[in-house]
């Protein structure tokens, strides 16, 4: 039987009197002053005594065996044994006063985590939650309210839907994650099992601000919210960034920086997609630890803002499928298509006014047959390519077609030279111009680049179909700007824009030169694999727009208006949500869109 929350609560106050009762009489014992005796008289020797004096253990000693895992939330519990580590290494009244408040912080095991709220299904009236609890604790539900700032009390007339809980896997929490092994005293083979809960909304009303909840009676969530799409949808905004890579406090803090900058700044985005790399570690012995950093501390203020739209990166890639475990997406395309991928609502489509977006990933790329020599991958071919065309078929009158992934067809810095995109190109390129797809968002290469409109057949750029740029190359050659152009209107009736907006955490690539991408261009099939080649010739000349390095946190906010896709791309300048504008442009389309052949 389950101990109620009353009696959790009880055992906890137990617990925290006592602590700070012998916290009390230490700090009363050495605060009196004693008496001064007369000089004793000497005594006659005696035998020593041998006993083995005792020493009285310290403050943190005694609340790292007073408070366990097995009573608290995996975060708050490890927020408190970071600061028991710090004591030992530093008793300073700095780190025990900050020890006595991780203990005033423990949750309850009970208490949900990791929440977010993710497109699944129709926008106008579904929404995919997901979220996780300690082991074990398997009820739960979301609950919605038509209000847009709702309080606690709003809640008493919910709608409710309930949850699927799922165990994980036993999940390595800090693993490969050395910063956090060193600070918290977690060792790197330590694994936690969980209860991933999602809850599909349905028959939601378009046009409606929401406000959400998750868990069950005694053991609720913060208040998230969001807004479904209008039943005519006009002109809205929305959020792109990339590439977090979760590992320490400066990764950490710079990705939390970028996520309350983009709330703050676009207050009125409806959803934010991010195209992966959500931590640094994969593998087998990656860190569900910086999973959970992301969710509670790095993007938590744009998880309580508005929906999710995640797909995986490269480093996101573990056997542990963590990333199925947090996400509540679309999964008909596993369910659907022969070839699976490894994680479960990784490629998925939805439309949002006029714009149909596919989210996919290339991750998989090498199930069933692929080759390095003929650069033929059987599974983008005749499954993510078949997908792409279902999806263009299904709605073929949206007036622009939007891919977002993680790994690039085309980029200009550190991964241009990586052996996998010459694979990319020869799968998707055709499929990219049979679906006419106008603006592909990807991560990966964590550099600002504006690229195209590219030619899918020759590969070059459609010159005659930009206007209204800026600078130029006098004012380029540099890591801020390689090109010197910013702003400018790219017209996608011909050709893809393709764009990466830079890393929105810590990590950073710097664009390469011309004459860097001219001595790595070849079209020997063996030096394309040694990572240090590409095979895009006169590659520089791609780059029509914007192509540096922002060096600060960035993320930009796409409008869709009447006539453009606007995009405003901005850095985030401190802890407070303060912004620069970095570049401005326009993507148009005059033609109407073609469908592809069955």
């Amino acid at each position: 039987m389950k101990k109620s929350y009353t009696f959790n609560r009880a055992l906890a106050a137990k617990k925290k009197f006592y602590y700070l009762l012998f916290a009390g009489c230490m700090l009363f014992a050495a605060c009196q002053t004693p008496e001064v005796p007369d000089p004793p008289t000497p005594p006659d020797p005696q035998p020593q005594d041998t006993t083995e004096i005792v020493p009285t253990k310290t403050e943190w000693e005694i609340a790292d065996s007073l408070y366990t895992v097995a009573d608290y939330t995996v975060p708050s519990h490890t927020a408190l044994k970071m600061a028991i580590v710090a004591c030992a290494a530093d008793s300073s009244q700095a780190n025990i006063e900050l020890l006595r408040q991780r203990i005033s912080e423990l949750q309850p095991k009970e208490e949900p985590y990791n929440m977010v709220a993710t497109f699944n299904g129709d926008p106008k009236t579904n929404m995919g939650f997901c979220w996780f609890t300690n082991d074990g604790i398997t009820d739960g539900e979301v609950q919605i309210v038509p209000i847009e700032d709702a309080t606690e009390a709003d809640f008493a007339n919910a709608a409710s839907y309930p949850a699927t809980p799922t165990q994980t896997k036993g999940l390595r929490y800090t693993g490969k994650a050395r910063w956090i092994v060193n600070a918290s005293g977690i060792g790197a083979g330590v694994r936690y099992k969980y209860i991933s809960h999602k809850a599909l909304a349905t028959d939601l009303t378009p046009g409606t601000a929401y406000s959400w909840r998750v868990g069950y009676e005694g053991h609720w969530s913060e208040i998230g919210h969001f807004r479904t799409e209008d039943a005519s949808q006009g002109e809205y905004s929305f959020i792109v960034m990339s590439d977090s890579h979760i590992e320490n406090p400066t990764y950490i803090n710079e990705a939390r920086r970028c996520a309350l900058a983009a709330v703050k700044t676009v207050p009125e985005a409806r959803f934010c997609c991010f195209p992966g790399d959500f931590v640094e570690d994969g593998d087998a012995n990656n860190s569900e630890w910086e999973w959970e950093r992301w969710f509670e501390e790095s993007f938590k203020p744009v998880l309580t803002a508005m929906p999710l739209v995640p797909t995986d990166g490269n480093h996101d890639d573990s056997p542990n499928i963590n990333y199925t475990y947090h996400f509540n997406t679309d999964n008909s395309f596993n369910v659907n298509y022969t070839d699976k991928p490894q994680f479960e609502g990784i490629i998925y489509s939805f439309v949002y006014g006029d714009v149909l977006f596919y989210v996919f990933s290339m991750q998989d790329f090498w199930r069933e047959t692929h080759s390095y020599l003929d650069w033929s991958s059987v599974y983008l071919k005749d499954h993510v390519g078949a997908w792409f065309r279902d999806q263009t078929n299904a709605h073929p009158d949206t007036k622009y077609r939007v891919s977002l992934a993680h790994f690039n067809l085309f980029s200009g810095s550190d991964h241009s030279t990586d052996k996998e995109p010459p694979v990319f190109r020869h799968n998707m390129l055709p499929v990219f111009k049979d679906c006419e797809i106008d603006v592909a968002l990807q991560g990966h290469d964590h550099t600002y680049e504006v690229i195209g409109p590219v030619d899918p057949d020759n590969l070059t750029p459609i010159l005659d179909a930009i206007s209204d740029r800026e600078g130029g190359p006098e004012y380029g050659g540099n890591n801020k700007n390689m090109t010197g152009y910013k702003g400018g209107t790219y017209c996608t009736n011909d050709g893809t824009f393709y764009f990466i907006g830079a890393t929105c955490g810590h990590k950073r690539y710097y664009p390469h030169t011309r004459d860097r991408m001219e001595r790595e261009y070849t079209n020997d099939t063996t030096l394309l694999q040694d990572d240090h080649h590409h095979n895009v010739m006169n590659y520089f000349d791609l780059f029509t727009g914007m192509f540096g390095q922002p060096e600060a946190p960035t993320f930009t906010k796409i409008t869709v208006k009447d006539d453009c896709l606007e995009f405003n791309s901005y850095t985030a300048d401190d802890d407070q949500g303060n912004v620069s504008l970095l570049n401005t442009m326009r993507v148009v389309r005059t033609k109407a869109h073609g469908v592809p052949a069955n």
